[in-house]
């Protein structure tokens, strides 16, 4: 009798545990610093900037969990800033949009240049990451104020 109670009881657990709801858009992942939500409009403009998706998705996946995994990103970080100020489209290359992405530019640099391999303080990765989030986050909302 105690063992089908626990069974049941694991059961529920597992069945009320799980997420529900499909998670398969990229702007539906939630990150864990507060990032401003693009709107509808542009959420649309983006859509064909392949190196600002590539971003919000290893925000996000460095924000989900422990700081020190940004390190093992570090390079992909690099190489998507990059991506992500060559293949801006046209109609988002205002001046203020582009000074938005140069400043996460810096930022990764900065995180590069600071954090080197060997160093596994998790606080200094988590405050360049909050930072890099924070500078995202100015360039969403340039994007919803643009657009």
């Amino acid at each position: 009798m105690k063992i089908n109670l626990l069974i049941i009881l694991l059961g529920l657990l597992t069945f009320t545990s799980c997420k529900n709801g499909d998670e398969s858009d990229a702007h539906s992942l939630d990150l864990k610093v507060p990032v401003v939500s693009l709107d509808e409009e542009a959420s649309e403009a983006v859509q064909e900037w392949k190196g600002y998706l590539e971003l919000e998705k290893d925000l996000a996946l460095i924000t989900n969990t422990n700081a020190l995994n940004a390190l093992d990103l570090l390079d992909d970080l690099a190489v998507t800033s990059n991506q992500m100020a060559l293949g801006i489209p046209e109609s988002l290359a205002t001046p203020s949009i582009l000074k938005k992405v140069k400043r996460i530019d810096l930022e990764i640099n900065d995180f590069y240049a600071s954090v080197n391999r060997s160093e596994t303080r998790e606080r200094v990765v988590q405050t360049h990451i909050e930072t890099l989030v924070k500078a995202f986050d100015t360039l969403n909302k340039e994007l919803n104020r643009s657009l």
